[in-house]
């Protein structure tokens, strides 16, 4: 409950009224667990099986139970080696006994010995050689034979407390057992009200003794006897007095109590039912005192003379008389009737008390108790909190009890745990609680608490009641808190305990308080010829006090309740010795009825015992903690640094690194313990455990090693076969074990999270619609007002653009006709000079390519220059910095340096802007480089030179070092402001070198510029030669021109057409070599992606798709209008493909590198609007290839609003303007990666499709196979255990199919770098497929829907769940696609299904599933392993109801499930699927690095623009 979302009463209330209606009794409170009374049998709760559960697992792992409790002691007390104890406390009628009983269970469970009693040859030896365990589980029905009894509020009462150590040996077995009893209620043996009834053992006598016990104790019914007929209640409901008389002796057997003492027993119980019917009558001689009152009366004093075995005239006597003992003798003194029957009653409960004694220590020496064992773990039953309607001196006992146990249930959980936090100085915030140590002070306090008043009041045989009721006012009324006076009585006295007010009557607490044995009593049971009574009653010597002035009664006064204080302290001392572990029983209602749960009253016990300061303070603290030294002992084989654990000093360091490395925050260290939240220190055995297990499996390994060789050089071939068997075998069965283990605590893990992740979920969407809602609000408000502000700034930037076009368009048209004009002109000439050298393309190539590497070798010099300029400008701020920290008095100097650098800074802006000149003249490009390399180089002689002056600074700075040593101190002023003046010409460099850096990439695009506007000069000067030539009267009406055509009729055009003509043939060569130059490039990569198979990864990301984008991108084909590269590219890929449709790996592989290179086009390609407009004002329309491109281009532009970010492009790549034949091969793309994803869909369904159909229905033997293959024959299915191992033996052929099927699929995805979107995607929908498959074959075959089959579906689940949790990265939620098949199966498996209401079965069991499917499952039930019944014939009908009404509403009522073979994701999805793609780092293929074509790819992306 410490984990409640809301942690006050009513959700702690609400809480255990939930778990209560669904029969979950049991609940955590931190590590105190609270027990809410059923008052019904639950068996299924505390069988063998159950307890098998528990055993070896942590307490919270499981469910609430009080078996965790108890596991969690044993396991305590194994790995500390220190004893428990488990306190059991609640009211009466709360159910402490029957809790106590099944701990004692569970404890003979886990400790019981192994030795066998079955080869005994008689009786007597069969119960001698007992187990102890089955002899402390027999002391519960005995003691409750002799101790409980029926009261108001309990049919089954403990009216005694008791303590049980139970004692484990060194093996952790039980050895032995020692049972402690406290204040048995003797007043109930006398005196009983309506309804309730007498001590068990009085009515189980009567009604279940055999003729002949009968005719020797005399016995009669119930209804006979006084002691037990003062109520009308004889039996209890659904207990036959009878049957448990026979366990009662039974009990008494196995706890080693002979024959003879049992009929000792029974004689005495007889005699006590004998002795209640004596009576009495006042004689008529007032100094005879009294006599028998009837004949009855004495036949009873006979009777219970004869079972006892003692004398009938001397009982008489001792009952009527009474001898006081003085100096000159004893006096007989006769008692009246009144005084008479007290004797008889103080006689009856001696016998009994003594009897119950006895019986006690009968069972501690039949046990017995192990003198060598170290640990044990004691049981606390003692009475609970009572408050009736009169409260006598039992219940003021009973709450004295019950306080001192809250006391110690506060001290441990609340002051203990502060107190331990306050000394030991952590971070911890002091909460109050309530304390009942006054309540304690005011009953126990000496001298004036109210049982050292009571025991004062004893003293005086003449005190009454009253005066002890006035001492008690006088006292303490008024003056203590807890103590008042009522105002209708006055001998009655209120106490507020710590569970409420309680009013005593002070009557008969002076009569209860007094122990004491009549001497006539103790002589006459001595004299018994019943040993058990001569025994119980021997007489003990006492000291001689005849000397005493006066006389004294022959009885000895000894204090019941100081005796119960001081058996009190003696429990409290030894529940202080043990560590302690709580429960909490709670009565559900007054009724004692099931199914009933009264707020009021809960609550009212939550607050009493503290359970709610519990929960506060367990959320708020830290419950474990251990010394330093412990801890380390225990967990410091955690420790990354095992030598630190030696190291003095270091244990701090090592505790912090064990707790950081096991992802444990808020704990706390303290001067001596390392305190733990709930929880942690779990995970830390957990741990540990992991690794002392992996080191016990590592030193198993080498000895088995060594163990098998030997066998193997023993046995030699033969024996290997068997060996290899014996081995094989042995491993299935421990990961069989280990798997189903696994999958419990896994299956339970998941559940608890799926419930709460569907809480999360509920709230979380609703929430974000809300939140959606009001944003989309918002922004289409702003959005509103922004639109009609773009559209108008829009407006007026159309309107400048077109002003500022006009004006540039005129000025560029007249700049490329006066260049042009002028660049022919030259050209002319220089054509004329070398149209010899001309006539071969390959020394123009030739030149071409020594005038490129010139330009190359002049830009590296130029680069390496500008490298060396600036390590020299590095090399001198340092020299600088130097020289100013040891030269403080060269101010003079630095300030000349400063003065020098300003000027070279100035000379160096002079010549950046003469280079901002110089760059506008794009056609002097070679002689700018020549004079930046000799800038350069002047510059670096400029710097040698300021490196020798400071050589000679510093020599001289050397000199005069000594003399200036004493101005240092005053120039230090000065040198910090001479340091900013430097950092601050630093940074005047480092902005011109900006700005060098700028003018270059001015330069740059000037000479693009320079280059693409030669080209649109060429094409006019072909355009227009074409043109002339086409009108020429002597062409005709020919087709125009060509290169050729110009060469062969020179004579014909004037010397101006020749020269164009020429050029225009130049120009048309250049671009044929261009494009073959291209096709072969083209060529090459088309060859490439033949062999992809044989390309893999680099760095994790495709090469042949990284390759491939950086091809198509350097070619600018993105850009081009037609090209047939994207359709060939398409059709290398589907070769590919289609010849490895069923190759998992190779569809993989190109599933990965295709996904990629849709990715990068869809981060890079872009659509540009204008342009397309632009086009097509232009065009008037276009061709249809335009117009379709402008269509596409215009749905492939999303329309974006505002606040919407821009999908993310490639770093070093810059944005495309895609026309259509990129769109079209970025679509064929999309369709090719769903094909790939299609066909892996499909290779699966294939390989697990014939393995589902097998999964459904659990493997079963053939009754003909009686071999020994499968280790059985017919018989063995008769059995569930046989059938079940045989279930866990079959379960891996089918599902471990799946499994190997899955493994290889997401080794192969893994291996091939396929993105985790995809991965996601594809077994998202292979488990909604194995969904549909298995749920619809269990809808349609009804020998599938079975209790084992269901079993055999939900292991083979479980395993697909490991699967899915091992591998969570790469599946995702693949495991909700299961929930149709998990909560079919849940339906089948679940226990008590007809007491689940259609409510319960369709929110909370199947909220997935229809009415027509859960119909169907319910009707199709049958259970072959326990025969259990389906679901109630009520849930049926209201099922049919509900489908007859759907049928009217629903367009299908088929409760089959569709396969969906749809592809869940579009190219949208894309963008924000993948990580940014480094193209720098992708490794380029041997065959593309080599040829010259593609060194683009050796270059940074983006270098090559």
């Amino acid at each position: 409950m410490v984990k409640l979302n809301y942690l006050h009463e009513p959700g702690v209330l609400n809480n255990l009224q939930s778990r209560y209606g669904l029969d979950e009794i049991y609940t955590y409170t931190g590590s105190i667990l609270i027990a809410v009374n059923p008052f019904q049998r639950l068996p299924h709760l505390y069988d063998h099986h159950m307890m098998d559960q528990y055993q070896g697992m942590q307490l919270g792992e499981l469910s609430p139970h009080v078996f965790a409790i108890a596991e969690a002691a044993f396991r305590t007390m194994v790995k500390e080696s220190h004893s428990q104890s488990i306190l059991v406390s609640g009211e009466s009628g709360a159910g402490k006994t029957e809790t106590t009983k099944q701990i004692m269970h569970y404890l003979a469970h886990m400790g019981g010995s192994s030795d066998g009693v079955e080869h005994h040859p008689d009786q007597a030896a069969l119960e001698s050689a007992r187990p102890v365990e089955q002899q402390v589980l027999e002391s519960n029905p005995l003691l409750e034979a002799f101790g409980n009894a029926k009261t108001v509020r309990n049919d089954n009462s403990s009216r005694f407390g008791k303590f049980v150590e139970i004692q484990f040996d060194k093996k952790n077995r039980i050895s032995g057992a020692a049972i402690r009893t406290y204040l048995l209620e003797r007043s109930r043996i006398v005196n009983i009200n309506d309804p309730e009834r007498n001590f068990h053992i009085f009515y189980q006598l009567c009604d279940g003794a055999s003729p002949d016990e009968r005719k020797e104790l005399r016995l009669k019914t119930p209804a006979d006897y006084r002691y037990t007929n003062q109520s009308s209640c004889y039996t209890l409901k659904g207990v036959d007095n009878a049957e448990e008389y026979a366990a009662t002796r039974h009990a008494m057997d196995v706890v080693g109590i002979s024959k003879h003492d049992q009929e000792s027993v029974m004689r005495v119980v007889a005699g006590i039912l004998h002795l209640g019917n004596v009576a009495f009558k006042g004689s008529e001689d007032a100094d005879d005192g009294c006599e028998l009152a009837d004949d009855a009366s004495k036949a009873a004093l006979n009777d219970a003379a004869a079972v006892m075995m003692i004398d009938a005239e001397r009982l008489a006597k001792a009952l009527k008389t009474r001898t006081i003992v003085t100096r000159d003798g004893s006096i007989e003194k006769p008692l009246d009737a009144a005084a008479a029957a007290n004797s008889r009653d103080s006689l009856a409960k001696t016998l009994y008390s003594r009897l119950f004694d006895w019986l006690v220590a009968k069972i501690n020496e039949s046990i017995g108790q192990d003198a060598e064992s170290q640990t044990f773990i004691g049981v606390l039953d003692i009475y609970g909190f009572e408050s009736f309607k009169t409260n006598s001196f039992e219940q003021f006992c009973i709450n004295l009890a019950n306080e001192k146990l809250q006391q110690h249930f506060n001290q441990h959980v609340f002051k203990q745990e502060q107190e331990e936090y306050e000394r030991e100085a952590i971070d911890w915030s002091y909460i109050e609680f309530v304390d009942n140590q006054d309540v304690l002070d005011l009953i126990e306090k000496k001298n004036t608490g109210i049982i050292s008043l009571l025991d004062e009041a004893c003293m005086f045989p003449a005190t009454t009641h009253e005066q002890f009721a006035q001492k008690l006012f006088q006292a303490l009324d008024g003056k203590h808190p807890r103590f008042a006076k009522p105002k209708r009585s006055q001998t009655a006295f209120t106490l507020t305990h710590y569970a409420g007010e309680v009013t005593y009557e002070s009557d008969f607490f002076l009569d209860k308080n007094k122990d004491f044995v009549v001497a006539e009593h103790q002589q006459l049971l001595a004299a018994s010829t019943l040993e058990l009574l001569a025994a119980v009653f021997e007489a003990k010597p006492e000291p001689d006090d005849s000397n005493k002035k006066g006389g004294r009664s022959a009885m000895k006064f000894t204090s019941i309740a100081a005796s119960f204080k001081g058996q009190l302290a003696s429990l409290m001392t030894k529940l202080n010795e043990t560590a302690p572990h709580y429960i909490r029983c709670i009565k559900p209602n007054g009724l004692n009825v099931p199914s009933n749960f009264e707020g009021a009253n809960v609550l009212h016990q939550l607050r009493c015992g503290g359970v709610l300061e519990a929960v506060r303070i367990s959320c708020a603290g830290y419950p474990s903690r251990k010394p330093i030294d412990e801890f380390l002992d225990r967990f410091g084989l955690l420790a990354a640094d095992k030598d630190a654990l030696f190291k003095p000093g270091e244990e701090g360091k090592v505790i912090k690194q064990i707790l950081d490395g096991a992802g444990l925050e808020t704990w706390q260290m303290g001067k001596t313990k390392v305190f733990l939240r709930a929880g942690q220190m779990a995970v830390l055995d957990v741990l540990r455990h992991k690794k002392l297990d992996a080191a016990a499996t590592n030193i198993q390994k080498f000895v088995r090693r060594a163990q098998h060789v030997k066998q193997y050089k023993a046995t030699k071939a033969a024996a290997l076969m068997v060996s290899r068997w014996t081995r094989g075998m042995l491993a299935r069965r421990l990961a069989k074990a280990m798997r189903l283990e696994r999958a419990a605590i896994r299956c339970q893990a998941r559940a608890r999270c799926a419930m709460a992740t569907r809480q999360f979920h509920k709230v979380k969407s609703a929430t974000i619609r809300i939140q959606a809602v009001a944003r989309g609000i918002a922004a289409r408000a702003r959005y509103l007002a922004m639109r009609k502000e773009r559209a108008a700034i829009l407006i007026q930037s159309h309107v400048r653009m077109c002003r500022a076009r006009a004006e540039y368009l005129s000025g560029r048209r007249a700049a490329v006709a006066f260049q042009c004009a002028w660049r022919c002109k030259m050209a002319r000439r220089a054509f004329a000079k070398k149209k010899r050298e001309a006539q071969e393309a390959g020394e123009l190539l030739k030149a071409k390519s020594e005038l490129e590497k010139k330009l190359e070798l002049e830009r590296t010099r130029a680069e390496i220059e500008r490298r060396k300029q600036v390590e020299a400008e590095a090399q001198r701020a340092k020299e600088q910095a130097e020289m100013a920290a040891k030269m403080a008095a060269m101010q003079a100097e630095m300030e000349r340096q400063r003065q020098e650098a300003a000027a070279e800074a100035a000379r160096l802006a002079a010549e950046q802007a003469e280079k901002e000149k110089i760059a506008r003249e794009a056609a002097e490009r070679k002689a700018e480089e020549e004079r930046k390399a000799a800038a350069a180089a002047a510059q670096a002689r400029e710097l040698e030179a300021l490196r020798a002056k400071e050589a000679a600074m510093q020599e001289e700075a050397a000199r005069i070092q000594a003399e200036a040593k004493t101005a240092f101190e005053a120039e230090q002023a000065k040198v910090a402001e001479l340091e900013g003046q430097l950092m601050e010409a630093a940074t005047e460099n480092k902005e011109l070198g900006d700005q060098v850096k700028e003018l270059s990439e001015r330069v740059m695009m000037l000479e693009a510029e320079n280059t693409r506007l030669k080209q649109m000069a060429k094409e006019n000067v072909v355009a227009k030669a074409a043109s002339k030539h086409v009108l020429s009267p002597s062409r005709g009406a020919l087709s125009p021109g060509t290169p050729d055509s110009f060469v062969s009729t020179p004579g014909k055009l004037g010397d101006d057409d020749l020269e164009r003509r020429e050029a225009a043939e130049l120009d048309a060569k250049r671009a044929s070599l261009a494009n073959a130059r291209a096709q072969e490039s083209h060529e090459v990569l088309l060859a490439t992606i033949e062999k992809g198979g044989e390309i893999g990864f680099s760095g994790g990301q495709p090469i042949l798709a990284c390759v491939t984008f950086r091809s198509l991108l350097h070619w600018r084909v993105f850009e081009l209008e037609r090209t047939g590269l994207f359709d060939r590219i398409m059709g290398q890929m589907s070769v590919a493909v289609e010849n490895n449709t069923d190759n998992n790996a190779q569809l993989t592989y190109w599933l990965s590198n295709t996904f990629t290179l849709l990715h990068l086009l869809q981060r890079t390609l872009k659509t540009s609007s204008g342009s397309v407009g632009g086009r097509a004002k232009r065009s008037g329309g276009g061709s249809i290839f335009e117009r379709f491109n402008s269509r596409l281009l215009a749905s492939r532009t999303p329309t974006k609003k505002e606040g919407d970010s821009e999908t993310p492009g490639i770093p070093g790549v810059r944005q495309v303007d895609a026309k259509y034949p990129a769109f079209l091969f970025k679509q064929q793309l999309t369709a090719f990666v769903e094909k790939i994803y299609g066909f892996l869909r499909d290779n699966m369904k294939k390989e697990i499709t014939p393995q589902l159909g097998s999964c459904i229905q659990a493997p079963r033997q053939r009754g003909g196979d009686t071999g020994g293959r499968r280790g059985g024959g017919v018989n063995s299915l008769k059995s569930p255990s046989a059938t079940g191992s045989q279930l866990g033996q079959q379960l891996g052929t089918h599902w471990r199919t799946i499994l190997d099927c899955l493994d290889t699929l997401l080794t192969v995805m893994r291996a091939n770098h396929v993105p985790v979107f995809l991965v996601r995607k594809f077994f998202t929908q292979i488990f909604c497929f194995i969904n549909v498959q298995l749920f619809n074959a269990l809808l349609l075959r009804r020998e599938c829907c079975s209790f084992s089959n269901g079993e055999y579906i939900k292991t083979g689940l479980a395993e697909l769940e490991n699967w899915l949790i091992e591998y969570k990265d790469w599946t995702g939620n693949a495991w909700e696609e299961l929930r149709y098949i998990r909560q079919a199966v849940q339906l089948l498996v679940i226990h008590q299904k007809p007491k689940k209401t259609l409510n319960e079965i369709t929110l909370e069991l199947c909220p997935v599933l229809s009415i027509q499917q859960l119909y169907r499952i319910s009707t199709m039930y049958w259970d072959d392993k326990y025969g259990t019944e389906t679901v109630s014939q009520e849930v049926l009908v209201a099922m049919k109801e509900l489908m007859m009404k759907d049928q009217n509403t629903n367009m299908s009522n088929s409760f089959l499930l569709d396969d969906d073979s749809s592809i869940h994701f579009t190219i949208d999805d894309i963008s924000g699927t993948m990580s940014q793609i480094d193209l720098n780092a992708i490794q380029v293929p041997e065959t593309l690095a080599s040829n010259p074509a593609f060194e683009f790819l050796l270059r940074a992306v983006g270098s090559e623009a």
